[in-house]
């Protein structure tokens, strides 16, 4: 429980720094108040941080006593934002006060009730430190401490798949023994407590907890032999006398996992019961949602919020508490997960441990109730004849049509989107909601969602993805805390994003994939005409001014994910290449869709220059364009037809750091692949649709050496691909589509031999006759052999016939 009370403190405590460091400018009488709240709350923070490092257990006046800390760091919260929002004083000068002077009378009321306010929470932080004293509540005498974790291993994602691979080659094993896993513990921990190790795998059944157990001693080294005697050893009496003795073993291994989890993590994994009736649950809409949520910390200045969310994903990942919901392909991010349903009784368990009403803490039942509302279908009543008049003045009840089935549930004959507004209006004064994900609800109409915001302007998350709303309402602007705003396949128009003003927006997620047959097209909303300097994701904007909007790019500082759909003229195509330039720092991944020009007078070869090399004296592209820390790159362009195919810049030699391309009409040359082949980092290459134009695509000697999966999806020419010996050696998966006009041959796949780690093969298209063949080359490989075809496949052959 001292975990997330930490976690509710923590905000506060870097807000009252910020609000302290403005001294001079604070409203008389008020420093003095928010000064004693900072110094007090560094006392609660100290001594929590002493009960989060004990192995004893919490007893119940240690509980009562940080549910109390945890309500007044809320309440503090949003007084303090509340000043920062609407009351603070101008600027020193004479005309600044002239200026604010209406704003000073105006706010006469609030400054009085806010000093009020601040009187009353200073007195109940007094009397919540004087509590802890009065009661005698302190760190156990005998407590013992436990380290804290080691920090970032720029080998430790490396290291964790070696661990991985061995536990799945100890799984196999007749009989299943886990002593490669073993071996590669960290620590001491392999030597002097293997035999311990050993017995708690024997009081494990299924492989699932075999592996959390492991898993847990992987990344928390510092366990102790005594500590997994006391943990779980010693209860093994009790456990075989209980009905179910697996899942009570499952339940302690469970137990102990968490126990090692890093204080934030554990308030992550919770929130994941805002999600308990959902199949699946988005990995970047948790991630950033627990970033709105101020669940997560970050290590160092540099990394954001999101990227210390994409950590916390990972670790859960890895400790096993969630799994990803389709196997996760190698080289790219998990897109989704779930969560298995003995995980969920004891993530439950924990979050309402946390509570002392035997219930769920209030956010994390709010989310729930609004996710249950958003997924809510819309009743045949309502699809016939619904009431035209706005979603806020709708009487729950009364104004509602009557339904004949007097034995309906009463919520049943609701609008849900009525439902909806009535929790938000139940909502308590002092609770802040800074999470709306509407994401998915078949019923959010236009008019809903204007009466929505209306209602939230405390928000930091709004997700209305998958919806059928057309249009942002003006409210959106009063959303001033706003940072993430996901309108993702909706039917928003292109102009609909054109005049938000929202300064603290970090996130604009918007675009629409339309796929036909020949071709796939971007639609997407204009770039703001405002937007905050501290924005770190646009994916994907349509720059349709060129120069203006494309140097309002360059003022980003923080943009770390770009996309941007544009039109392949001249004119762009000069000013493009510099604003990438200058965001080369800070630019981690980079998606460009280039669309042919609407302008017959344009030259179609000025199209495509974002990947040429011909165009430095124009003010093109050149070597010093290279965004260097790069990660992801995406591109859609049409090349110059003046050749064989389109040539590849020599800046992309640079990239280093690039572990994902995707490309879309690119007409590359097979010379391209040798580029490709030099990357150190790359691990997943996808070449969709007009990508290519060479007819063969061979891998050589020494190249790839990091590539884990190889994408090719329709590409018309390409009819063979050859592997050499020693090429793209931990490659794991080949997904090919042949276009339906190909007939692939025999000799279209060669080497497969030589691809020691190839654990899946899947081709789609006209390869059905070709089933036999594809065995005979896949029986070459030097794993498959006949024997362990049929115990163990050292991997998955999938044909789907189109």
């Amino acid at each position: 429980m001292a975990d997330q009370t930490l976690t509710a403190i923590e905000p506060l405590l870097s807000l009252l720094t910020t609000v302290v460091k403005e001294e001079a400018r604070l409203l008389r009488g008020i420093h003095g108040d928010i000064q004693f709240i900072k110094d007090e709350m560094d006392s609660m923070i100290g001594f929590l941080m002493h009960l989060t490092k004990t192995q004893t257990e919490h007893n119940d006046q240690h509980r009562a006593w940080m549910k109390q800390v945890r309500d007044i760091s809320y309440v503090a919260h949003d007084c303090i934002e509340l000043y920062l929002r609407d009351l603070t004083p101008p600027e020193d000068g004479f005309w600044a006060c002239v200026a604010h002077l209406p704003t000073l009378i105006r706010t006469c009321c609030k400054r009085r009730d806010l000093a009020k306010q601040l009187r009353e929470l200073k007195d109940r932080v007094r009397e919540v430190g004087e509590r802890r004293l009065r009661y005698g509540i302190s760190v156990p005498k005998k407590a013992m401490y436990k380290p804290e974790q080691d920090g970032k291993d720029s080998k430790a994602e490396e290291k964790r798949e070696k661990f991985l691979h061995a536990l799945e080659e100890d799984a196999k094993a007749s009989p299943p023994s886990f002593d490669k896993a073993i071996s590669l513990l960290p620590g001491d921990l392999k030597s002097e407590a293997e035999k311990e190790i050993n017995e708690i795998l024997q009081m494990c059944v299924d492989f699932d907890c075999k592996k959390m157990f492991l898993c847990a001693l992987f990344a928390y080294p510092h366990v102790t032999k005594e500590e997994l005697k006391t943990s779980i050893l010693d209860k093994k009496k009790k456990l075989t006398m209980e009905g179910s003795a697996v899942d009570a073993v499952r339940k302690e291994v469970m137990l102990f996992s968490y126990s090692k989890l890093p204080t934030h993590y554990k308030g992550c994994l919770q929130y994941l019961t805002a999600f308990s009736n959902e199949k699946s649950i988005s990995r970047t809409s948790l991630v950033r949602r627990w970033a709105a949520e101020g669940l997560v910390a970050r290590d160092d200045g540099n990394e954001t919020r999101e990227e210390a969310g994409e950590r916390c994903f990972d670790e859960l990942v890895f400790r096993g508490f969630v799994h990803p919901v389709i196997p996760a392909v190698p080289g790219l991010k998990i897109k989704s997960c779930r969560v298995e349903g003995f995980v969920w009784d004891f993530v439950f368990a924990m979050a309402e441990s946390e509570n002392l009403v035997g219930a769920l803490p209030t956010h994390l039942r709010h989310q729930r109730s609004i996710r249950e509302i958003a997924q809510r279908e819309l009743l045949p009543q309502h699809q016939e004849r619904q009431r035209p008049c706005p979603l806020w003045n709708i009487c729950p009840r009364k104004q509602h049509l009557q339904d004949d089935d007097d034995n309906m549930a009463a919520e049943d004959k609701r609008h849900p989107m009525d439902d909806m507004a009535h929790l938000l209006k139940t909502l308590p004064e002092e609770y802040r909601l800074n999470v709306l994900d509407l994401g998915g609800c078949t019923t959010l109409k236009d008019r809903h969602l204007e009466g929505i915001i209306s209602k939230v302007s405390w928000l930091k998350y709004l997700s209305i993805r998958n919806t059928q709303v057309s249009r942002l309402p003006k409210e959106i602007n009063k959303l001033r805390r706003l940072e993430t705003l996901d309108i993702r396949q909706t039917k928003i128009k292109d102009a609909g994003t054109k005049h938000i003003v929202l300064l603290m927006l970090k996130h604009l997620l918007a675009g629409n994939i339309n796929k036909c047959h020949e071709n796939e097209s971007l639609s997407t909303v204009q770039m703001p005409l405002k937007i905050g300097t501290t924005t770190e994701v646009l994916r994907h904007v349509q720059i349709l001014k060129g120069k203006a909007e494309l140097d309002m790019l360059t003022n980003l500082k923080q943009l770390r994910k770009l996309g941007v759909v544009i039109e392949g003229s001249k004119y762009n195509m000069t000013y493009l290449p510099r604003a990438i330039e200058k965001l080369s720092e800070c630019l981690r991944s980079l998606s460009v869709w280039i669309n042919m020009p609407t302008d017959n007078t344009t030259d179609s070869n000025d199209s495509g220059f974002i990947l040429g090399d011909d165009n430095n004296e124009k003010g093109g592209t050149n070597d010093s364009l290279s965004p260097k820390n790069l990660q992801s790159l995406n591109i859609k362009s049409y090349f110059r037809e003046d050749g064989p195919g389109g040539k590849l810049p020599s800046w992309i030699n640079g990239l280093n750091r690039l572990s994902k391309i995707t490309l879309r009409d690119t007409r590359l040359s097979e010379s391209s692949m040798t580029i490709f082949g030099q990357l150190e980092s790359l691990r997943c290459l996808r070449l969709r649709r007009g990508s290519y134009n060479g007819t063969s695509i061979i891998l050589h000697k020494g190249e790839f050496q990091k590539l884990r999966f190889l994408l090719i999806d329709q590409v018309t020419v390409t009819t063979r691909i050859e592997f050499h010996e020693q090429a793209a050696p931990e490659l794991e998966k080949i997904t090919w589509t042949v276009d339906t006009r190909m007939v692939a041959k025999e000799d279209t796949l060669s080497g497969i031999k030589y691809l020691e780690n190839l654990k899946e093969l899947e081709l789609n298209g006209h390869w059905i006759d070709l089933q036999g063949h594809i065995n005979k080359v896949l029986a070459d490989h030097p794993k498959r052999r006949p024997l362990l075809t049929c115990l163990f496949p050292i991997f998955e052959l999938t044909i789907t016939e189109m």
